[in-house]
């Protein structure tokens, strides 16, 4: 799985809120995108967006705890 910060210069639709991501910079996930705000684990739903590491399965992403259970 990849997690790219990528600089947003195009629109792109957050994939937990459904809206549109106008922000300087937008999270990728297996190419889905995220607002940083948006991107909290399914299970906890502690923010990741200064985590060093998140975890993607089904289109659910998960924190490294939440993720190995």
């Amino acid at each position: 799985m990849a997690l790219l910060i990528l600089a947003n210069t195009e629109l792109r639709i957050c994939t937990a809120c459904g809206e549109p991501i106008a922000d300087k910079y937008l999270f990728d996930i297996d190419g889905c995108a995220w607002h940083g705000s948006c991107l909290r684990c399914t299970v906890c739903l502690t923010l990741l967006e200064r985590q060093p590491s998140c975890y993607f399965r089904d289109r659910q992403v998960y924190c490294r705890t939440d993720y190995v259970k």
